[in-house]
C-alpha cells in the first residue's frame, strides 16, 4: 500500500464546491469531479469495502436499494494519532450500478453520487444534504473536497495512510477550508 507521502497535496487542483440552503434546516453541499477512470471503476471505489478504505472510510453493507450501508471514518484524531470512529448506520436509498448511489446516513444525512460517462472517463456529481449548525457547513464541504481528491489518487492505485492523515493532510484540509471561507465572504 502506498503511503501519504506519495499522494498529491495540491488540493486546489479541483474547483470548489457549492452550498445551497434548501430550507431552514437542510443544506446541500455539491461537488463535481471529472476522473479519467470509467464509471464502473469509480462505482467500485464508492461501493466495495476494500476500495472505499483507500480514500474515504470503511463500509459495512452492500450497494443495493434498501440494504444497510454503514460508514466508519478513518481520519478522526485522538491524542495526535488517527483513529476510527464508531459505525454510523445508513441505508441505500437508491443504487443503480454504475450510475447512482444514494445513501441515508445517521451522521452525514443524505449522500448522493451520480456518475456519468465522460468520454473514456467519469463525471461525478456529488451531493450531501445535511442538517448541521452553520459553522459546520464549510467544514463538511472542505472534508468532502479532500476525500474526493483522495478518490483521484485511489483511482491511480494509491491509498491514504490513515494513521498519518492528520500530519499529512490536515494542513491541506485547512487550506481548502480557508478557500471556502474566503469564497463565502
Amino acid at each position: 500500500m502506498a503511503t501519504n507521502n506519495h499522494l498529491k497535496k495540491d488540493m486546489a487542483r479541483f474547483a470548489l464546491g457549492t452550498v445551497t440552503q434548501l430550507d431552514p434546516e437542510h443544506t446541500q453541499l455539491t461537488l463535481t469531479r471529472d476522473y479519467a477512470a470509467p464509471p464502473e471503476q469509480v462505482w467500485a471505489m464508492l461501493t466495495e469495502p476494500a476500495q472505499t478504505q483507500k480514500w474515504w472510510c470503511k463500509v459495512r453493507g452492500t450497494a443495493r436499494t434498501g440494504s444497510s450501508f454503514d460508514l466508519k471514518w478513518l481520519n478522526v484524531k485522538d491524542e495526535g494519532h488517527g483513529i476510527e470512529t464508531d459505525w454510523w448506520n445508513g441505508r441505500v436509498v437508491e443504487a443503480r450500478e454504475p450510475h447512482i448511489l444514494e445513501l441515508s446516513n445517521s451522521m452525514h444525512g443524505t449522500i448522493k453520487a451520480e456518475l456519468s460517462a465522460l468520454g473514456t472517463g467519469t463525471r461525478l456529481a456529488f451531493t450531501n444534504t445535511i442538517n448541521v449548525p452553520e459553522e459546520v457547513i464549510l467544514m463538511s464541504l472542505a472534508g468532502w473536497h479532500v476525500h474526493l481528491d483522495h478518490l483521484q489518487e485511489a483511482l491511480e492505485g494509491k491509498s491514504v495512510d490513515w494513521q498519518h492523515w492528520w500530519d499529512d493532510f490536515f494542513p491541506c484540509w485547512e487550506q481548502v477550508h480557508g478557500a471556502y471561507v474566503a469564497a463565502r465572504s
